[in-house]
C-alpha cells in the first residue's frame, strides 16, 4: 500500500478530479480523506494498493491537472522507480532496472509506459552510438545497426521485416512483470532517430509469454 498527499486540492471537485486520474492510470484506490497540516492547510491523502509508484511521473500528472496541486509525499512500501537517465546510464544491463520501472505503473498504462521509455532510449543509444557517418536506409538499417544494438540484450535473428528475439531479458517470468513492449519501443525510438528510417512503424507480432516460440516485432516500411 502506497500513500500519497498533495496539497491545493481542497477545494471542491479536486478529489474527485485526482481521483479519476489515478483509476484512468491503472490504479487501485483504496481510500482518501481530507487532513489538517501542523500549518492548518487542508491536505488530500490517497491510499493506493500498489508496491511502488513513479513519484515524479506521478507529480507531472498531478499537477497536470491544476498547477494548484502538488504532489507532496509519498509514503508506504515502495522503493523508488529508476529514471529514464539512469536507465540509459546503465544500457545495456537494463533489464532489472525496466522491471523496476513497470512496477511503478498500473495495468492499464504501463505498456504505454514501457513503449514510450524504450522510444527514448532507443532513440538517446542511437544518437550516442549510430549516428555517425553515412545515414542508412531500410533494410539496411535493420541489419547494420538496430540488429547489433539488440544483440546486446540477446540473440537475434530477423529478416527484412522481422526481428525475434529468442530469450528477452525483459519476458516476464514468475512474479516478474512482461516488458515487451519497451523492446517495441526502443526499436521505434531507434529507427525513428535516423534521418531515413523516421517513418517506420514497429509493433510486437508474437510473444512467448503467450505461447510463441520467439518474442517477434514486425517492421513496416516503404522502399
Amino acid at each position: 500500500m502506497v500513500t500519497i498527499t498533495i496539497g491545493g486540492a481542497d477545494k471542491s471537485g479536486a478529489l474527485a478530479r485526482i481521483t479519476a486520474l489515478l483509476v484512468r492510470n491503472g490504479h487501485r484506490v483504496k481510500g482518501q480523506q481530507v487532513v489538517e497540516s501542523t500549518s492548518g492547510a487542508k491536505l488530500v491523502r490517497i491510499s493506493l494498493e500498489a508496491g511502488q509508484v513513479n513519484r515524479d511521473r506521478l507529480a507531472a500528472d498531478i499537477s497536470g491537472l491544476s498547477p494548484e496541486y502538488k504532489l507532496l509525499a509519498v509514503e508506504g512500501a515502495q522503493s523508488a522507480a529508476p529514471s529514464i537517465k539512469e536507465i540509459a546510464d546503465r544500457f545495456p544491463a537494463i533489464a532489472a532496472l525496466v522491471q523496476a520501472y513497470a512496477e511503478a505503473f498500473g495495468t492499464e498504462s504501463r505498456d504505454r509506459e514501457l513503449f514510450e521509455a524504450g522510444k527514448r532510449i532507443g532513440a538517446f543509444h542511437y544518437e550516442k552510438e549510430w549516428s555517425f557517418g553515412t545515414p542508412l536506409k531500410m533494410p539496411v538499417a535493420l541489419r547494420r545497426s538496430l540488429v547489433p544494438a539488440l544483440e546486446k540484450f540477446g540473440r537475434v535473428e530477423a529478416s527484412d521485416t522481422l526481428v525475434m528475439l529468442a530469450d528477452s531479458p525483459f519476458l516476464g517470468r514468475g512474479k516478474h512483470i512482461n516488458c515487451c513492449e519497451f523492446v517495441t519501443g526502443f526499436m521505434q525510438g531507434f529507427l525513428g532517430a535516423g534521418p531515413l528510417t523516421a517513418n517506420v512503424l514497429v509493433h510486437k507480432a508474437a510473444c512467448r509469454e503467450k505461447g510463441a516460440s520467439h518474442c517477434a516485432y514486425a517492421v513496416k516500411y516503404a522502399l
